[in-house]
């Protein structure tokens, strides 16, 4: 909890009250503000209540015979059963390497994306493709997407999460801090049981008010998102240190020529994309077809295609994500039903309803709107400074039970 959050302490007794049967330890943290050097947002409150874990299971730690496992999840998150078997099953089964792996699971957006505008949906489908796209069979590193878990042995060895404001975009910043900590040798396992998210909610106005004030909502977690590109910074001085100052490992491997594609992929390429389809078509444009030079013709033919071609790809995926989506959500409504929860969001997805076929013309402006834009946004607000003033994105209530407990 927030210790400057004045209902903390009720809040967290309450929430301990209500689930204290369910778990073998139920325990609350209050994570004061103004720490030297820290900034609000979810990585310093995770690097609070981590210590407190560490503190709770020091003698197993210093004994070496911890097998506690941290999961990371927001507060919207719901998680199958079946994920934390999954580790279970995957610790054991990979006992020797057990104390430098991380866990990483998709994401999917099957709680109220059809009350969400199309632009919001669409970047969220996108966001949920990146994430996804790192996890398929044989990948050398996969990047987690706001739910991963780790051994606690692990996470003591390399010092906990960082909460300096490099550490905003926590999850990757994780991950990329655990990877030079072990020198190239931590182990991402894929859970393939993926973690249900809500899209992001507006203000609660109605008709396009409301709308408008979901768009500007999503716009600010995607700068959010895009501030993490921070850790491409710090890949790049954690590679160069240990380029000049270890022998311990070759940092021209194939896992970290991979592990910077993705820090490309995630903070490079939206920028470059937008640039160079806005630049060739204006050019192509204002310049005759006789003029080109015969180079420059080439490149442009060639960036058709690509741009042809993942137009195409985009919208396979799409199509694919529809079964994709109704697994998960039936899954979900399974347990759900199984526990008698009877709302927590179930958003179905019809494909041929005006809004889904929407989608698939759509998404170029979305990835623009919360991709490229907010990541040109932050980039260049780093000219001055690296702090973020954290701003938690509102999501949807449920009812809990039976009861209507909200």
């Amino acid at each position: 909890m927030e210790q400057k959050e004045t209902t903390s302490l009720d809040k967290a007794a309450h929430l301990v009250s209500m689930f204290e049967q369910s778990f073998l330890h139920v325990r609350s943290t209050f994570h004061p503000s103004g720490i030297q050097g820290e900034i609000a947002g979810k990585s310093s409150n995770v690097a609070f209540a981590a210590n407190r874990i560490v503190e709770v299971h020091h003698e197993e730690l210093k004994a070496d015979y911890c097998n506690v496992i941290i999961t990371v999840m927001d507060a919207d998150t719901h998680l199958s059963p079946d994920y934390f078997t999954e580790i279970r099953r995957s610790h054991y089964q990979h006992i020797d390497e057990a104390d430098r792996a991380i866990y990483c699971c998709p994401i999917i957006f099957d709680r109220n994306s059809h009350e969400t505008p199309v632009l919001v949906r669409c970047a969220d489908l996108l966001w949920g493709f990146a994430g996804i796209s790192t996890m398929y069979p044989g990948t050398l590193i996969s990047i987690p997407t706001s739910v991963y878990s780790l051994p606690l042995s692990l996470a003591q060895k390399v010092g906990g999460w960082d909460s300096d404001p490099t550490a905003i975009g926590e999850d990757m910043h994780m991950l990329l801090k655990c990877y030079f900590e072990t020198a190239g040798n931590l182990i991402s396992r894929v859970i393939h049981i993926p973690a249900s998210q809500c899209n992001v909610s507006g203000d609660g106005s109605p008709g396009w008010r409301g709308v408008l004030s979901t768009c500007i909502a999503r716009y600010r977690q995607a700068l959010r998102h895009m501030w993490g590109a921070l850790d491409s910074g710090f890949a790049a001085r954690r590679t160069l240190g240990y380029h000049r100052l270890s022998q311990r490992c070759s940092f021209l491997s194939a896992r970290h020529i991979a592990l910077l594609h993705l820090l490309w992929e995630a903070h490079f390429l939206p920028c470059h994309g937008v640039i160079m389809m806005i630049f060739s078509v204006l050019y192509t444009a204002l310049t005759p077809a006789v003029k080109l030079h015969p180079t420059l013709a080439g490149v442009f033919f060639v960036n058709d295609i690509l741009r042809t071609g993942s137009f195409i790809g985009m919208n396979i995926c799409i199509v694919l994500y529809e079964r994709w989506h109704t697994l998960c959500l039936n899954s979900r409504m399974k347990d759900m039903h199984e526990a008698n929860l009877l709302d927590t969001g179930f958003s179905r997805r019809v494909w041929y309803k005006p809004q889904h076929l929407l989608e698939k013309i759509c998404f170029p402006i979305a990835g623009t709107l919360y991709g490229a834009i907010p990541a040109f946004h932050a980039v260049f607000l780093h000219f001055w400074t690296d702090r973020l003033v954290y701003r938690v994105s509102k999501k949807p209530t449920f009812t809990l039970d039976a009861a209507g407990l909200a």
